[in-house]
């Protein structure tokens, strides 16, 4: 077996299509074509269908792709430890993370970890999520849901899913129980976010609507179009507590509802058990 078969059925993977796979990799579509034949050739199966042009895997694809990707990254540290290189961890982390967070855990972890190399990806928690099963992402920190069974989370920091309006807004008073939400324009996170929001979900299964009136990606700017009295957002209370301090932001407290979350570590579950990502693990929790 030839390493660089699995780089090349993992790179056809990445890139979409033979072409694609054959200009990142500096060499021919006809060459790839012939190092995917050899590899299923070598296992005597099919690895990709072809439908419209397009190239799906087979069952047995999915399954050499798991493997594959484990050997890469097994191949990839073995260099590095013979070759004295650095090591690259990729960190994920959700939006609020990376805007609140990130950055004083990237500082723990470079005066706690020599030798490595650590790159950055920020995105909403359900990209994050798919990142991390295609093992683009080695370890994330986010605050959304995960919903797949092959990630390990570990909780690090509690937080809250919190309504906030406008400190001066004429209604500020009057919102007693969720569904008061109702009386108020919503200023939400873009769809990916959406999804994901547990309070979000509790507020539609509870059949309660509120109007959207604005959409934004960027946390700052939801924040400040509430500031100016444009309607209420939902928001980790670790984003809203300096504006709420400073009283340009006002938390809506409900009878009927709190939501609870955390701020988890996440990773592929199969590196459980590596010594790296469980260094990582203790110096964002505090043990190193």
């Amino acid at each position: 077996m030839n390493i660089k078969l699995l780089e090349t059925f993992l790179a056809v993977i990445d890139h979409k299509t033979m072409s694609a796979a054959a200009d990142k990799l500096f060499t021919t579509q006809p060459n790839i074509s012939l190092m995917i034949k050899d590899l299923e050739n070598y296992y005597s199966t099919k690895l990709f269908n072809r439908v419209s042009k397009k190239l799906y895997l087979t069952p047995e694809g999915i399954k050499l792709e798991k493997y594959a990707r484990k050997v890469i990254a097994d191949f990839e540290e073995m260099n590095r430890a013979m070759f004295n290189q650095k090591m690259i961890i990729c960190i994920g982390s959700s939006v609020t993370v990376g805007q609140y967070l990130l950055n004083d855990y990237l500082k723990k972890l470079k005066s706690s970890i020599q030798n490595v190399k650590f790159e950055v990806v920020i995105n909403n928690t359900a990209e994050i999520e798919r990142l991390i099963l295609n093992n683009r992402i080695d370890i994330a920190i986010v605050e959304g849901k995960i919903n797949s069974e092959n990630i390990i989370q570990v909780e690090i920091l509690k937080d809250e899913l919190i309504a906030v309006i406008g400190y001066n807004h004429p209604l500020s008073n009057n919102i007693k129980k969720l569904s008061d939400l109702e009386l108020l324009p919503w200023i939400s996170r873009e769809e990916g976010s959406h999804n994901r929001n547990q309070f979000e979900i509790d507020m539609n299964e509870r059949n309660i609507h509120p109007q959207v009136v604005f959409k934004a990606t960027n946390l700052e700017t939801i924040i400040q179009a509430v500031e100016n009295n444009y309607g209420f957002a939902i928001i980790s209370k670790i984003a809203a507590e300096e504006a709420i301090e400073k009283q340009s932001l006002k938390q809506l407290n409900f009878a009927d509802y709190s939501c609870p979350r955390s701020i988890r570590c996440i990773y592929n579950k199969n590196y459980d058990g590596d010594p790296v990502m469980y260094q990582v693990l203790d110096c964002i929790n505090n043990k190193l």
